[in-house]
């Protein structure tokens, strides 16, 4: 025979479980108080298009002027009569603090919104370009295009990334792939476009000329509506009313002991996931039996609290959850590595093919292919990705060892025809990076923890961003050396792959979120 405490807190239960299974369809405003209190909708088509559309557009100005600078080189150290090492730095501030922005961003993001962000970011790079355009000296373009324009861009990177990772959920490798492939189209049209610029207004026109195009940008984050969401309090809600009725000295010890309160006088439904045929309110005698006294229980009370407080001021001190993550460090490690040497064979390339006496005219000609390379690449991982036959981390690795390979046999490279092929086969498996660099974090942290993992390996990328092409214009100024550069750029490769190896240890962990696991059912 069941009591009645019995049979009124199973139907509490009842209860709390019709809420949870129907809260899928019924739609409400999301809540800004408390994150938990929704669960996102992943539409995975529709006006997701649309999303992707934006991003796809925002890495196309992002990446297009940066992977194009080495156009702008020679005409930049002709007026201000510097070394190929300091105005390689002017492009590397920029990479750098768009980088260090990341995380950031990602703060940004949670308190204002995507869409807020990223049209201030648009704001930003419009306006650096602009500014560029009436620069006296190498110094002020170091403000307005190094500074402003960084500010810009890393106000745009990360949101246009996110946002189409939460749009998609099956399709997300593809979306990856396409979206990351607008940085090839936008060095395949912009390269062309810089050029001629160039030719006709000179390097000032160029950046004005661009600045029009980077404006658009305010346009896609206008766009870029929020995820559709759904309560989920009510199930909260139910749940609290009955932990209430459970007294606070049975909470204490028995958080402590790993099982639940309400089923601590039924040994055998002790563990939190059991379940429930029966229970009752506990009262302290049945909680603790005859052998218990009370001082004894105040100490243990007293015990759990002090560890709790103890626990709250680590966790205060401490860095994010992820950083405790043993392949997620690794994975880092090797992010950073690539983002120091990815752009080196890039910023050469014009100064160097002036010194095999190539034409400007075939140089962007040359950028160009590698930018259909890199569309091609970026795409071609995505949709293997996709399939699902071979890791993230695994298509990553593949493609910057072969990245490495083409690096060491640069020296070959005395020709058009042998610079176009360079340009082929680097600018393809170095694609195979950036869709898989957001995919690999996911692997090991989930979606909930992407958008604060992301930003952080974007900030810590900047220092590599920093470090790498100056450090290769000062090697190139030493050694007077091509090959030795792009050598350089091959080993930086080849350590990222073994760094990244090491991550292979650990199985990927991903959290499916529990909407999933309901469309399932």
């Amino acid at each position: 025979m069941t009591c009645i405490n019995c049979r009124e807190n199973r139907d509490r239960f009842q209860n709390s479980s019709n809420l949870n299974s129907n809260r899928v369809n019924k739609k409400s405003k999301p809540s800004t108080e408390n994150s938990d209190d929704v669960i996102a909708f992943v539409p995975d088509g529709g006006y997701a298009w649309v999303i992707l559309a934006c991003s796809f557009y925002s890495s196309f100005c992002m990446e297009g002027l940066i992977a194009s600078f080495g156009l702008l080189l020679p005409s930049l150290m002709r007026e201000f009569k510097a070394s190929a090492a300091v105005v390689s730095i002017l492009n590397s501030t920029l990479i750098g603090i768009f980088l260090v922005l990341g995380y950031f961003s990602s703060l940004l993001i949670k308190r204002y919104g995507t869409r807020t962000v990223m049209f201030l970011g648009a704001c930003f790079y419009s306006l650096g370009l602009f500014c560029s355009f009436f620069a006296p000296n190498i110094l002020v373009l170091f403000v307005t295009y190094g500074l402003i324009c960084g500010v810009g861009v890393g106000m745009i990177f990360v949101p246009s990334i996110m946002i189409v990772n939460q749009y998609f959920d099956r399709k997300r490798s593809l979306a990856n792939g396409i979206l990351t492939s607008g940085s090839g189209i936008g060095l395949l049209v912009m390269s062309p476009i810089i050029e001629r610029s160039v030719e006709a207004y000179g390097w000032r026109g160029s950046l004005l000329i661009y600045s029009c195009f980077t404006l658009q940008l305010c346009v896609c984050a206008c766009l870029m509506r929020p995820v559709k969401t759904f309560n989920n309090r009510a199930q909260k809600n139910s749940e609290k009313h009955i932990d209430e009725q459970i007294s606070p000295l049975a909470r204490k010890v028995c958080d402590r002991e790993n099982y639940d309160a309400r089923y601590a006088s039924m040994p055998f439904l002790r563990n939190r996931n059991s379940f429930i045929e029966s229970c009752s309110t506990l009262s302290l005698p049945m909680l603790f039996g005859s052998q218990l006294s009370v001082d004894k229980a105040k100490e243990s009370i007293d015990f759990i609290e002090c560890e709790s407080t103890e626990t709250q001021r680590s966790e205060t001190c401490a860095l994010p959850s992820f950083c405790r993550s043993k392949p997620f460090i690794f994975i880092t490690i090797g992010c950073l590595l690539t983002q120091m040497g990815q752009f080196i064979p890039l910023i050469f390339i014009g100064d160097y093919g002036n010194h095999v006496d190539v034409s400007s005219e075939d140089i962007s000609i040359i950028l160009s292919i590698f930018g259909v390379a890199n569309t091609l690449g970026r795409f071609f991982a995505g949709l293997i990705a996709n399939i699902g036959r071979f890791s993230h981390l695994t298509i990553c690795s593949v493609g910057l060892l072969l990245s490495a390979v083409a690096c060491f046999l640069f020296f070959l490279c005395t020709t058009f025809s042998t610079l176009l092929g360079f340009a082929i086969a680097y600018g393809f498996f170095i694609g195979f990076f950036p869709p898989m660099q957001p995919l690999m974090i996911m692997d090991y942290l989930g979606l909930d923890q992407l958008t604060a993992g992301f930003g952080f390996v974007t900030m810590l990328k900047a220092p590599a961003a920093f470090i790498g092409p100056p450090f290769a214009g000062a090697l190139l100024e030493t050694t007077g050396n091509y090959e030795t550069v792009n050598g350089l750029a091959g080993i930086i490769f080849t350590l990222a792959v073994c760094a990244q190896m090491f991550a292979l240890c650990w199985k990927p962990h991903v959290k499916r979120s529990q909407q999933d696991a309901e469309l399932d059912v």
